[in-house]
């Protein structure tokens, strides 16, 4: 019985489509809905929704209307539209087929209720995988913005050729500090690093956090080959460490960032003048 109800809604729809579509391109002009939007460019993109629709209703699939909420989300984003332009679109045409319906079906009460008790759940659903769509594109975007963000902050420096410097600045919290492990041990494959420096001048506090990240970066870099100097730790931030009881006697460390440059180049053989120290 549902399937029928929705293969009749669905020819309903279809049927009327010229029509129906006019209408809701009207109203969503009318609501401001359509600004900076050709008139080709409106047409293609909203007869290919409307069709997308109309096959959900006939099919009771939603796999078409999952692919088309992908693509036309990653486009709002990308353009910073705003959600109540994509939301709208569809809350508009859900009520357009409402009231098509009931003008059609308002002297059959029985099926006039059949039809809607059939329409609604199909028509939220659409509005609610379009919503989620949505969502998580706006989510991921910004997601990969903070990405870029903590990249540019935290920039693995090459001073030398076998030398890497990364000067930490600001707070570092757990997503950060994976991504600066990340970073760091690329850039050592990349250009084959001997020496890395770790400043932490920048840092304002050194947490157990901080701490273990530090010494998981220690000994991964030294997996690929590169010994690492730790510089800047303040005296607060030196007694924090000692606090936590973690075992830094394997890290080498430095007061500041031009004797922790002196000494790798120490390590791999440079002529070192005392004054450079």
């Amino acid at each position: 019985m549902s399937q029928n109800l929705e293969r009749e809604l669905s020819a309903l729809f279809e049927d009327h489509a010229d029509q129906l579509k006019g209408q809701w391109i009207t109203e969503m002009r009318e609501s401001g809905l359509l600004e900076q939007m050709s008139d080709v460019e409106t047409e293609a993109r909203y007869t290919a929704l409307y069709n997308t629709v109309v096959s959900t209703f006939r099919t009771g699939e939603f796999e078409d209307v999952e692919k088309y909420a992908k693509i036309i989300t990653e486009e709002a984003v990308m353009h910073d539209m705003s959600v109540e332009r994509i939301i709208g679109g569809i809350l508009k045409l859900r009520d357009i087929y409402e009231r098509f319906i009931f003008s059609k079906y308002r002297d059959d009460e029985e099926k006039l209720y059949q039809l809607l008790d059939s329409y609604e759940p199909i028509a939220n659903n659409i509005l609610t995988i379009v919503t989620m769509a949505f969502v998580e594109e706006r989510e991921r975007v910004i997601h990969e913005q903070q990405r870029a963000m903590m990249s540019l902050s935290t920039p693995v420096l090459q001073i030398r050729e076998e030398i890497l410097v990364l000067p930490l600045i600001g707070t570092v919290d757990s997503e950060r500090a994976e991504q600066i492990l990340e970073e760091l041990l690329d850039r050592i494959v990349e250009v084959e690093a001997s020496v890395v420096i770790i400043d932490l001048t920048g840092v304002p506090i050194i947490d157990s956090l901080v701490a273990n990240h530090m010494i998981k970066t220690v000994h991964a870099a030294k997996m690929l080959g590169a010994d690492t100097i730790i510089t800047g730790i303040s005296p607060a931030n030196a007694q924090t460490l000692a606090g936590l009881g973690i075992d830094i006697s394997m890290l080498i460390t430095k007061n500041n960032l031009r004797a922790g440059l002196w000494h790798a180049d120490k390590m791999l053989g440079f002529k070192v003048r005392i004054e450079d120290r």
